[in-house]
C-alpha cells in the first residue's frame, strides 16, 4: 500500500504504508532483449544471477553464483520492456533460480502483468514449492529441476520437469 504525503512546501510523494519509501533490487544475470525460444513470440528474457539447486548439466552455469551479475532496481529491469513494450508478447523469468530472489521476482511479475504481457517462469522448484502469490501471477510456469541423465534435448529441457499453462489458450503456444 502506497499513502500520500505532502511535504511542508506543498510537494507531494508516494511512501511505502509505514512511512518507508524502500527501494527492492535484483541481482541480474543478463537480459535478451530479443528472444524467440524463452517464451511466446518475442520474448524479453531476464536471467536472474544466483540458484543454491545447482543441477549437473545447468544450461546456464554462469548464473549460479549468488555473487556474479549486477545489482539493479526494479524500474531498471523494467524501463526497457516499458519502453518497447509494443515489440513483445512475453517476459520469461530465467536464472540461475528466480525463486531465490522471490520479492524481485513478485514485483516484476505484477509489473510485466500490467503491461499486459505473458509472464513466463522456469524455476528448478516443484509447482507446490512456488509462492501462491507469484504462483498465480504466471502465465506459463517451467517447472522442476533439470536432470541430465533425464535430457530431451528439447522443451522441456528433461522430461521431468513440468509444464503448466495457466492462462486460457496457451496449450497450443508454438514453443512445445
Amino acid at each position: 500500500m502506497f499513502t500520500l504525503k505532502e511535504s511542508k512546501n506543498g510537494h507531494f510523494s508516494f511512501l511505502r504504508s509505514g512511512g518507508m519509501n524502500k527501494m527492492t533490487y535484483v541481482r541480474i544475470g543478463g537480459l535478451n532483449d530479443l528472444s524467440f525460444v524463452d517464451g511466446k513470440g518475442i520474448c524479453y528474457s531476464i536471467f536472474f544471477q544466483g540458484c543454491k539447486k545447482r543441477c549437473d548439466g545447468c544450461h546456464n552455469p554462469e548464473f549460479q553464483p549468488f555473487e556474479g551479475g549486477l545489482k539493479y532496481t526494479i524500474h531498471e529491469v523494467m524501463k526497457p520492456i516499458i519502453d518497447k513494450r509494443y515489440w513483445y508478447e512475453s517476459v520469461a523469468f530465467i536464472g540461475g533460480e528466480p525463486l531465490d530472489q522471490p520479492k524481485a521476482l513478485l514485483k516484476l511479475l505484477q509489473k510485466v502483468k500490467e503491461l499486459g504481457l505473458q509472464r513466463w517462469l522456469y524455476t528448478g522448484y516443484e509447482a507446490e514449492e512456488i509462492p501462491k502469490e507469484i504462483y498465480d501471477l504466471c502465465s506459463v510456469i517451467i517447472a522442476g529441476e533439470y536432470i541430465k541423465e533425464l535430457s530431451t534435448n528439447g522443451f522441456p529441457a528433461s522430461s521431468n520437469q513440468k509444464v503448466l499453462y495457466l492462462e486460457e489458450g496457451e496449450k497450443n503456444c508454438p514453443i512445445t
